[in-house]
């Protein structure tokens, strides 16, 4: 969890995670002989594996974050001067942008 921690996704994300990890088994499957042995479920009981669907997933979301942080478009809040180019809700992404151009910018690139 301390790449997810590391790239700034929110704590309850990461909590989410944490939680549906513990419910995460897999099985060992062995073809020899023209005969398939296959293992019970095995508790997974700690890391992620590296081709797991949630692995990439993340993954890709994380570099969509730090592309869209680098690109400093967006909107301009007044006081903080903070610029804000997306907001993220589960599997909904919104480009935010000063204008139609920026907007095209900022889909184009990232």
């Amino acid at each position: 969890m301390k790449p997810l921690e590391r790239s700034g996704i929110n704590n309850k994300v990461i909590a989410i995670t944490k939680k549906a990890m513990t419910y995460w088994t897999t099985r060992m499957h062995l073809h020899a002989e023209n005969e398939l042995m296959e293992t019970e479920d095995m508790e997974i009981q700690c890391g992620i594996f590296q081709a797991d669907t949630i692995t990439i997933a993340i993954l890709h979301l994380i570099l969509l974050i730090k592309q869209l942080d680098r690109l400093n478009t967006g909107y301009e809040e007044h006081i903080t001067k903070t610029k804000i180019s997306h907001l993220l809700y589960m599997d909904d992404l919104k480009l935010i942008a000063e204008s139609e151009e920026e907007l095209r910018k900022t889909s184009k690139n990232s």
